[in-house]
């Protein structure tokens, strides 16, 4: 991957070339390792206009339609927090915050063991 302003350079140059269209937008990503839908963002982001080729007028199309699945986010949501709840619970049960539980190096306060 290319840092940022190189890749808006070479958009500029194929912009000025008139060679800016989708199929030199796919070979860029493939050679770089590029993100096809980041390049047509950026072109549209410093007003380069991408041509329109006969047979690919993808980037015209704004009609993408895109759903979420509430129940995995919701699932997701509710694993996080029994998670946060469980490590809250143990803080709780060991006497002190749960960010001096971390043991390390150095600890002041060394983690109880049974015994």
């Amino acid at each position: 991957m290319k840092p940022v302003h190189l890749v808006i350079r070479d958009l500029e140059v194929a912009s000025l070339k008139g060679e800016l269209s989708p199929t030199f937008l796919d070979e860029y990503a493939w050679r770089n390792g590029e993100k096809v839908t980041a390049l047509y963002a950026l072109a549209a982001r410093n007003a380069l206009p991408v041509a329109v080729e006969q047979g690919r007028n993808d980037h015209v199309e704004k009609s993408w339609e895109s759903r979420v699945d509430e129940s995995a986010v919701e699932r997701a949501l509710d694993a996080e927090s029994e998670r946060n709840m469980r490590r809250l619970r143990e803080a709780r049960e060991d006497d002190r915050p749960a960010a001096l539980r971390r043991q390390t190096r150095n600890a002041l306060y060394p983690i109880k063991r049974g015994g």
